[in-house]
């Protein structure tokens, strides 16, 4: 057919099934090349042609690179009609039964092109009409082959006019799209040996032990136990050792005894080069959970991603698309549990372990192009094993105290509902009307049409809820401060409260080192993957009378002093700052608020906090310090001190007005970041933006990366090198990171050696802008309550 007789006998087909036509396909019928979008917009519905709005333009110019235009090209959409459209499929806007027969006309559409070599598949609705595949953002960057055709993966461009950051990705995917073109593309084959006998494991054990070349591997887990663990050397072979299928073991005792003792001999061995994804978590659940320990992993696929581009995504799926050609295969993860045959999940192991190997390879020589494979290994992976024995150690926990404190809380959460209940009966003068605390969608109602209160939006979080106050009647203020005081009771409660402690009385967290894009550097948690524990590091001052010691041993606490503002007042060369910060007899929060505010150092208050329970000066002055460094406005100083915002508006230009460096560095940072799309810490850290920068949120995170990052690294930095230094008692380990802060635990008569382990390191310089820079540490230790226990709580500061 000519172009004119395949639009005709489209609409043809068309109208016999029902379905109606605004912009029919497009372009050249010898054409190789079909880019297949989801349906068209408003501006392609008024010139009837697919891909000539803002996303069509976006695309043209990126295929433009590759003298890819839209006169070689056959063009068309899934759908003919303009409907909503997303990059999940559940958002199109159509039904099922509907879909489907555009995905049959579609395929009837790219059987009529008798040259189709290659097909760009842009979006989840042109994903699910031509494979069945849903979550694009799973398949993008992939490539498969079908009766000769390749089709290559990618998101809608108008995804991109609606998330910058993607762009990067986006390109990527087209620069794929041009290998295959160029027949560069070969695919990525694997060979997967699965249900060896126990003599064929032990012998590809030995094998990995023997070669010397880099091991990758993974474990897979079912019900809560590991149900195997592959191993590969070879990007493209890889065995799976199973132990548990559904219902059975696999070995016999003996013969899994003398499995699992080769393996912790393949996980001991120094010279092995071992290589994961994620390692930390592979390594603290064979600890844990099988007794298997991984001594150190060599390289973790995720962390050397991470350094090198922090707001990317980091998991296999992502990285398989990025540094191989093998396409998406993430779900068979779970497609053995619909019916499959178990097989499917070993091979699924292999396939992780060979990709993980072959993503390394590309990832390792990244780093070095990047002048950051020395910091890589040096501080990233050599935090990673104290990492993950943190995780195993876990901290003792009161249980008995932890079981009353719940009991409490039940006890008074549903006494503040009450009270909240009795306050919105008063406030709307109707006593038949519930809303719940816990519902955003009847808070909205209570809030702004019940009551008629204004705040920015109709958001009902606490920020917003502050707005409210300063135009909220009595009545209505005090179903506020009810809910405020619910909400922070309940959160208690369910995140803390009720968080799993371990059979053996112990709370742990997962510490991440990729969890903050923003601050890369600086360490986040979680629950264990066995859903126990939880967030360590954001503990509310009365939970940490739970966390106690074992007899004999006391809690040694250390954090910087006003570390980040230190690294401020150096990068950016802050007059007022670096005075105050070289003044030894003075505490510096209360000087800084006298330069601020303009009163006498001695006309400070030494407190934070007056007797009615308003902050004072110091506690103001603190506050600008912590949040105005970085481009925090008078609006977000007035929630976050509960003052008004006049007040908050006097602090804020008294602040800048006492460190004027302040602003002109902001400007230069930014100018810098606008040329460079980079920027590096005193640590040897990298942050690259590859996203636009013209939001605020992008801006304010420019601005922090440097002060955060930098503290983040340094107090990481103060673990492995503690625990690594030959007078660091053996018995001693820390045991939880809090920010800018360390825990450790240790025995009683030892701990005034582990702060002197310590503060060694934490207070070792670094050089920023030439200067070497040593910032003080501070430390306290635990003090035995009545009962001679030491817990977080009783810390009393030592000099």
């Amino acid at each position: 057919m000519n172009l004119n007789e395949l639009l005709s006998e489209y609409r043809r087909r068309a109208n016999a099934a029902g379905l109606q036509c605004d912009v029919l396909g497009h372009g050249t019928t010898d054409a190789r090349i079909a880019i297949v979008a989801e349906a068209p917009g408003p501006r392609e519905v008024d010139m009837k042609t697919p891909l000539v709005g803002g996303s069509g333009r976006f695309l043209w110019e990126v295929l433009r690179k590759y003298n890819i235009n839209r006169n070689t090209c056959y063009t068309t959409n899934v759908i003919k009609r303009q409907v909503s459209t997303g990059d999940d499929d559940e958002r199109i806007g159509v039904s099922g039964e509907e879909f489907n027969r555009w995905a049959d006309l579609l395929q009837w559409e790219l059987k009529q092109l008798p040259n189709l070599k290659y097909v760009l598949v842009m979006g989840g609705a042109a994903l699910k009409a031509l494979t069945g595949h849903d979550k694009i953002r799973n398949w993008r960057g992939s490539v498969t082959e079908l009766n000769g055709v390749h089709y290559v993966f990618t998101t809608n461009p108008a995804d991109v006019l609606r998330n910058p950051e993607t762009e990067v990705v986006f390109r990527f995917d087209i620069a794929k799209l041009d290998r295959v073109m160029k027949g560069e593309y070969r695919g990525h084959s694997i060979t997967a040996r699965i249900n060896p006998s126990p003599d064929e494991a032990l012998r590809w054990i030995a094998r990995m032990r023997r070669e010397g070349l880099p091991v990758a591997y993974d474990i897979e887990t079912i019900a809560g136990e590991t149900a195997c663990i592959g191993l590969a050397n070879d990007a493209h072979e890889g065995m799976c050792i199973a132990f548990r299928t559904r219902s059975a073991n696999v070995y016999s005792v003996r013969d899994e005894l003398r499995v699992r003792l080769a393996l912790q001999d393949l996980f001991n061995e120094v010279a092995v080069k071992l290589v994961a994804q994620n390692g930390n978590f592979d390594a603290y659940w064979l600890w844990f959970k099988d007794r298997i320990r991984v001594s150190r992993n060599w390289f973790d696929t995720l962390l050397a991603h991470h350094t090198l581009y922090p707001t990317l995504p980091h998991d296999l799926g992502f990285l398989t698309a990025q540094y191989t050609d093998h396409p998406y295969y993430k779900d068979e993860r779970t497609e053995w549990r619909e019916g499959s045959d178990i097989d499917t999940f070993w091979n699924y192991n292999v396939k992780d372990c060979c990709i993980t190997l072959a993503c390394q390879q590309r990832l390792h020589h990244e780093l070095r192009q990047s002048k950051l494979d020395s910091f890589y290994y040096n501080h990233v992976m050599r935090l990673q094993p104290h990492l993950t024995r943190m995780t195993v150690n876990g901290v003792l926990a009161d249980v008995t105290l932890k079981d009353e404190i719940t009991g409490e809380l039940l006890k008074r959460v549903h006494e503040l509902e009450d009270e909240f209940h009795t306050a919105v009966r008063e406030a709307t003068g109707d006593p038949t009307y519930v809303v719940s605390p816990r519902s955003n969608v009847q808070l909205g109602d209570l809030f702004f049409n019940k009551l008629g209160l204004t705040g920015r939006g109709t958001s009902v979080a606490k920020a917003n809820r502050v707005r409210m106050l300063s135009t909220a009647s009595p009545t209505a203020a005090n179903v506020i401060r009810r809910l405020d005081v619910y909400a922070t009771e309940q959160k208690f409660l369910s995140t803390y409260a009720e968080s799993q402690v371990d059979v053996d009385g112990r709370l742990r967290c997962e510490y991440k080192q990729f969890g903050t894009q923003s601050a890369p550097g600086r360490l986040s948690s979680s629950m264990t993957m066995w859903k126990s524990g939880m967030n360590l590091q954001n503990q509310p001052k009365r939970a940490q009378k739970m966390f106690i010691c074992p007899p004999g041993y006391g809690f040694v606490y250390f954090d910087l002093s006003q570390a980040e503002a230190r690294v401020v007042a150096h990068a950016w060369q802050v007059k007022g700052l670096l005075e105050n910060f070289k003044r030894a007899d003075v505490d510096v929060h209360r000087a800084n608020a006298s330069r601020i505010f303009r009163v006498p150092y001695e006309n400070v208050p030494a407190v934070d906090w007056n007797e009615d329970g308003t902050p004072t000066i110091r506690y103001l002055g603190k506050r600008c310090v912590h949040g105005l460094n970085y481009r925090m406005g008078a609006d977000k100083l007035a929630e976050a001190c509960s003052i008004a915002i006049a007040q908050a508006m006097d602090a804020y230009y008294m602040y800048h007005a006492a460190f004027p460096e302040i602003k002109i560095a902001w400007d230069n940072i930014i100018a810098t970041v606008k040329r460079t799309r980079e920027l590096w810490t005193p640590m040897g850290r990298r942050q690259k933006w590859l996203g636009r920068l013209d939001a605020d949120d992008a801006l304010d995170s420019v601005i922090a990366f440097v002060p955060q990052s930098t503290i983040g690294d340094k107090v990481s930095s103060v673990i492995y090198q503690s625990h690594d230094d030959p007078k660091w008692p053996s018995s001693a380990a820390m045991c939880l990171n809090i920010h800018d802060a360390l825990i450790a635990v240790a025995p009683l008569d030892q701990r005034e050696q582990c702060a002197k382990v310590m503060k060694r390191y934490a207070e070792a310089p670094i050089t920023i802008r030439g200067e070497s820079v040593s910032i003080p540490a501070e430390f306290s230790f635990s003090q035995p309550d009545e009962g001679g226990v030491h817990r977080w709580s009783t810390l009393q500061k030592m000099k």
